[in-house]
């Protein structure tokens, strides 16, 4: 009796197993290489940790590729691309397809970061008028563009938000604003960098994983297996493992 209550056990096991299978899926996700969310050399990153815990849960496959970030949107608007993590919905407003959006799982959080002893409170954009503030050619800061525009802040340039940070600990800046995870993982990494100063938050959104809508239907099941990693206290561990704390 007991070997036929076994065989019986298992053999629901395997039919359980094949229905799961049967159910999962496997989707195309765009990286491009921005440590510590997507680390091209060794394929990992918080965005990585992310997904294969989010494969654990699903039991959906997630083929990622690192591109060049322009090519990123335009495969998504193709159809080449399923999945873009770490995108705010109103980034993408405007776009032939916007995409559908999961739960949010985490935060992008610009943030100023000061030169050694010179760090000083930003409550309002005001407070940083008559000043030079190093910040990433291209990139939108809705807040401080009316000071930019009428010249009471002095916008300088740098190619990406590494070149700002060793610029900054060469007295090269005063103050820069740069992405808050990317400002902790190089602190914790480079020992160069360890007297600089985080300091106030410029802004701040909730990102979500892009969903091409094709996929409508599979969300559902991601947003259920977001939750659970969030109440979990999983993804903050995952962004703790970065040395990163939003």
């Amino acid at each position: 009796m007991r070997w036929k209550w076994l065989i019986k056990a298992a053999s629901a096991l395997c039919l359980w197993t094949a229905a799961q299978a049967s159910l999962a899926e496997t989707f195309e996700v765009g990286f491009y290489n921005y440590p510590p969310m997507m680390i091209e050399d060794g394929r990992r990153g918080i965005y990585q940790d992310i997904l294969d815990e989010l494969a654990e849960l699903t039991g959906d496959r997630f083929d990622v590729q690192y591109l060049p970030y322009p090519r990123i949107g335009l495969l998504f608007e193709d159809g080449q691309l399923d999945i873009e993590p770490g995108v705010y919905p109103g980034w993408t407003q405007g776009r032939a397809t916007p995409g559908l959006f999961s739960a949010p799982f985490g935060k992008v959080v610009d943030v100023l970061v000061f030169a050694p002893d010179k760090a000083f409170p930003v409550r309002e954009p005001e407070d940083l008028r008559g000043k030079s503030v190093g910040m990433v050619r291209g990139y939108a800061y809705p807040e401080l563009a009316p000071l930019i525009e009428s010249g009471q802040l002095d916008r300088r340039n740098g190619l990406n938000e590494q070149q700002l940070l060793s610029m900054l600990a060469r007295s090269r800046f005063d103050q820069i604003i740069v992405n808050k995870a990317v400002a902790q993982y190089n602190l914790m990494a480079i020992p160069e960098y360890k007297r600089l100063q985080i300091g106030d938050v410029i802004s701040s959104y909730d990102v979500s994983m892009r969903v091409h809508p094709r996929h409508a239907a599979w969300l559902e099941r991601l947003d259920e297996a977001i939750m659970q990693l969030k109440q979990q206290g999983v993804i903050d561990r995952i962004y703790a493992r970065y040395g990163v704390h939003l």
